[in-house]
């Protein structure tokens, strides 16, 4: 994006703010026609999750905002019916734990709030726009047997936080994405966010063990990747600390000016790199106007993985918890339904039954030891068993060119076909994260992944502008993160190979194979993947037209 651009963009917020559309969406509503909405209301339509969808033509996403992706089945029935009455009958769960729906009306859009605000107690300020986005959160959060530190109320309570704030958050330089988790393995990929906090366990000056939170601040992806830094701190479990906290690093990137010239470089993640990570900390301690507890063992989430909690497990009141892998990300809004009618029937506290996850799954939550068999039994019935095979837990895909203005490939139905090519072709004794991207700007996280695809077009066989994919190896979190390398030939790879995209599953099992024969001790794909010379990894991923 130009600076004229970003210019713009900043006019249209000191023009209105995003939050004061909420009145014109119901206006334009009422006249009921797409051709009268101002142009620069469409921008403003963002802050409540509401976004035009390609090809710009009358119908639009909503971003159905679900902080922490905690839901109760009444919500997700309800959510099931909206899909089923204006959606088109399906809906996706994102990476940030929200569910997507497509093909609606501005005039759909009145009851659709009505519903979510009104009848079910939810909210979508925020859903996106230049402000907080939907704060993410392990998706057991305060239910986990051996969770760090209770975090179960944090996501709500942050989400809760930005939306009474209104006007002191409504206009940053650009998105502001927050996580909090405290589960063994990181589900919740605190190193990507703006703000990162993850459970952490130390030895106090008394001996005993204390269990509080690690801060990471500046993470993003993009086209731009960053880790978030660690600021080297111990935050106490204490709420009113953690809202004041996230509170004035927000404040800290609101303030800054300078990041608004440039829509590519709007990002918090930039502004870290410029001052690094002690002099943001002054500056945190200047607004909190007291000092935190520095700790400089802190530097990462110990341990960090690519995991998700599906499968069978128990949680620390002796109920258990049945992780449901959605393939790709998609739902019928007849599955929402189901699930929700499910929850209700096994689930046993009805405030916590349902949680997405941010490798696009479900969680049903506080089942009875002795029903979880029948359980997971119905699930079959609906086409979504709990135990599949083990890439179904972690293949992720953005939108992609269904819907997508930005990007450049199709990936819903690829996602698909690769899945099922795998799960019928290739044994599986360990999950790997395979992220199915349609353009640079990483909503499925392809930087991170073990295998992450970016999507391109290529001339190939003669015909120009076909549909291909770079390939990214590698990625992984915790105290020594990296990221995905692309491969590539030439000297250090630096001319990414294209694999079309009607042979990229062919790509991804020959990885997969060489890695499970090569392995030992254990090797995860990704320290595999680091290890490997570029020549190999480009000779692998190079399919010859007969495959």
């Amino acid at each position: 994006m130009s600076t004229s651009k970003a210019l713009k963009v900043e006019d249209i917020k000191r023009a209105k703010d995003g939050l004061d559309v909420w009145d014109d969406i119901h206006r334009y509503a009422a006249g009921g026609d797409y051709n009268a909405i101002d142009p620069e209301d469409f921008e403003r339509f963002k802050w409540y999750g509401v976004y035009r969808q390609k090809p710009n033509d009358g119908h639009f996403m909503l971003r159905v905002k679900i902080p922490g992706g905690q839901l109760t089945a009444v919500k997700l029935r309800e959510i099931g019916g909206i899909c089923n009455q204006y959606a088109r009958g399906f809906g996706d769960v994102t990476t940030r734990q929200d569910i997507q729906l497509h093909w609606l009306q501005i005039q759909d859009v009145p009851d659709v709030f009505d519903r979510l605000y009104n009848k079910l107690g939810m909210f979508q300020e925020f859903s996106c726009g230049d402000a907080p986005r939907n704060t993410t959160s392990c998706p057991l959060a305060g239910e986990l047997a051996d969770e760090i530190v209770d975090c179960g109320p944090l996501a709500k309570a942050i989400a809760g936080m930005y939306r009474a704030g209104g006007k002191e958050f409504s206009n940053l330089p650009r998105k502001f994405k927050t996580s909090v988790g405290a589960c063994r393995i990181h589900c919740h990929a605190p190193q990507i966010n703006e703000i990162g906090l993850f459970g952490v366990e130390r030895k106090g000056d008394s001996g005993k063990i204390e269990r509080g939170f690690g801060l990471c601040v500046g993470g993003g992806l993009r086209d731009t990747p960053f880790y978030g830094q660690s600021l080297r701190v111990f935050l106490p479990p204490d709420l009113s600390l953690i809202l004041d906290v996230c509170r004035r690093i927000a404040n800290i990137f609101r303030d800054q000016d300078q990041l608004r010239l440039g829509r590519l470089r709007a990002r918090l993640k930039f502004y870290m790199q410029e001052i690094g990570w002690q002099a943001f900390r002054d500056q945190l301690e200047q607004r909190l106007g007291y000092a935190l507890q520095h700790d400089d063992s802190i530097v990462g989430p110990e341990g960090a993985g690519h995991d998700d909690h599906v499968g069978v497990g128990e949680l620390k009141n002796g109920r258990r918890y049945v992780g449901i892998p959605i393939p790709r990300g998609r739902l019928t809004g007849d599955q929402m339904i189901r699930i929700a009618d499910l929850a209700e029937k096994y689930c046993q506290d009805p405030d916590r039954q349902i949680n997405t996850t941010i490798k696009q799954n479900l969680i049903l939550l506080n089942v009875r030891t002795d029903r979880t068999a029948d359980l997971c039994r119905e699930l079959e019935d609906i086409e979504l068993p709990a135990e599949a095979h083990l890439l179904r837990r972690q293949l992720i895909s953005c939108t992609g060119t269904q819907f997508c203005n930005l990007a450049v490939v199709e990936t819903k139905e690829r996602a698909k076909r690769i899945l099922e090519y795998l799960e019928k072709n290739v044994p599986m004794d360990e999950p790997i994260f395979i992220s199915v991207t349609g353009c640079p700007n990483s909503c499925a996280q392809y930087q991170i992944a073990d295998i992450g695809l970016q999507g391109t077009l290529y001339t190939y066989k003669g015909e120009k502008g076909v549909e291909h994919y770079h390939v990214l190896v590698g990625g992984r979190m915790g105290t020594q993160p990296e990221f995905g390398r692309f491969v590539g030939t030439g000297e250090d790879g630096a001319k990414k190979v294209k694999v079309p995209a009607e042979l990229i599953h062919v790509a991804i099992e020959r990885l997969i194979r060489a890695w499970q024969a090569d392995r030992t001790n254990g090797q995860r794909f990704a320290d595999w993947a680091q290890a490997q010379p570029m020549e190999r990894l480009a000779e692998l991923i190079t399919v010859a037209d007969e495959c």
